[in-house]
């Protein structure tokens, strides 16, 4: 059977800028390399590079998989010791690009097959690759064809078939609601979360029949202006969202000096201290208040809010037995909630033009979701036993 491609607009636009990049992936993380890399890198002749090499790359006795093998040496900045003082790769430039380990090739590229189709997607965690995500005036497009099969390794899905029709109706109900513009990005995820607590409310074999028609019954509602009223009424839950300013301002160990920075400086003010303004929930507050005025008339936030969004629900959503349409519902408020806290914190420190916003949502993405404890800390936080996940992160949402 002839497989499909599925990928947004501007996959095939990228192209990694090398050594003029403001956040080299080469840095600030581990850099895993293959089972077949790491032995070629081992057994490599080239005397160039040999000794450099056999050095600078040690086993990696935590890896789950062959693809985990092994990883590159970081030095004291936590950079990959096999850049030069360029930040270019020197396996690349000596090698050649065929030379490159798995995760070096792919990056921030990501692949996965569910299915017959072979989809495509992008890493915000990519300075370069997040501009073209996220900079999408007009929203993000998809583009299908026949698949040009990658040839590195991806993970591949396999959904029996009401499972998949599910998979679908709930990815393009929640993108088809984000890209309606009628309403606030609030009001937008508000419809999603009134649709998730409906599916919640229903035993699993029913959520699978009836998706397609609660779909079609909800949609509608995204250019209804009576969708406010129901905003109006929720209760905006502030103690939790300055709990989850404290822990990324304050109790979040990163390398990521970019995002130390942004973090560091939200909610700061000259005549406060940050850790008054964290400890009284009236200053929070106060300061949420003022500032969610500009905020709420940024369209170029707004805008990119959005296609962060999609974006997240296009690479990340996936109906399986780790994950569900309604525990990716709470991973993806999570996120909603905390990069707007961290542009809402820096309003009083940057003009928020495209090179601002593009960097606190890069350095997030990078620091934060490239962390197996983050998000997980993060949802811990919220997590109220008297509250469906659901309404828990309805009651963050609200400013």
């Amino acid at each position: 059977m002839q497989k499909t491609e599925l990928k947004p607009s501007y996959y095939d636009q990228f192209a990694c800028i090398g050594g003029a990049c403001e956040d080299t992936c080469c840095a600030g993380w581990r850099i895993d390399i293959d089972k077949k890399s790491y032995q070629k890198y081992k057994n490599e002749k080239n005397p160039t590079i040999k000794d450099a090499l056999k050095k600078n790359i040690q086993r990696n006795r935590q890896g789950q998989n062959d693809l985990q093998y092994g990883k590159f040496k970081l030095d004291a900045d936590g950079k990959c010791t096999m850049l030069d003082e360029e930040n270019l790769c020197t396996i690349q430039k000596t090698l050649g690009e065929k030379a490159l380990c798995h995760t070096c090739t792919i990056y921030p590229r990501q692949n996965i097959q569910i299915n017959q189709t072979i989809e495509k997607s992008l890493d915000t965690s990519c300075p370069e690759a997040a501009r073209l995500i996220l900079l999408n005036k007009n929203g993000i497009d998809f583009i299908e064809d026949k698949a040009d099969i990658p040839t590195f390794s991806f993970n591949y899905l396999e959904q029996k078939d009401e499972i998949h029709d599910y998979f679908w109706v709930n990815r393009m109900f929640m993108i088809q609601v984000l890209q309606n513009r009628t309403h606030p990005i609030e009001l937008r995820l508000l419809l999603i979360g009134l649709y998730m607590k409906k599916l919640e409310s229903l035993p699993l074999k029913a959520r699978y029949k009836q998706a397609e028609k609660l779909a079609a019954t909800y949609l509608p509602l995204a250019s209804d202006p009576e969708l406010e009223n129901i905003y109006i009424n929720i209760e905006p839950n502030y103690i939790k969202q300055q709990q989850l300013t404290a822990y990324v301002l304050k109790n979040f160990s990163t390398s990521s000096n970019r995002f130390r920075l942004v973090a560091g400086l939200s909610f700061e003010e000259k005549d406060l201290e940050k850790t008054d303004i964290l400890q009284n929930i009236e200053k929070f507050e106060n300061f949420i208040h003022h500032y969610k005025i500009i905020y709420n008339d940024h369209e170029l936030i707004q805008t990119c809010l959005e296609n962060y969004l999609v974006n997240l629900i296009f690479a990340n959503y996936h109906e399986n037995n780790s994950q569900t349409v309604l525990s990716f519902f709470n991973y993806m408020m999570i996120q909603f909630v905390l990069i707007r806290l961290l542009i809402i914190g820096n309003l009083n420190k940057f003009k928020m033009n495209e090179d601002d916003i593009v960097n606190i949502i890069q350095a997030f993405s990078k620091a934060a979701l490239h962390n197996s404890h983050y998000i997980p800390k993060c949802l811990e936080l919220i997590s109220l036993k008297e509250y469906s996940k659901v309404t828990q992160a309805l009651h963050i949402l609200k400013l």
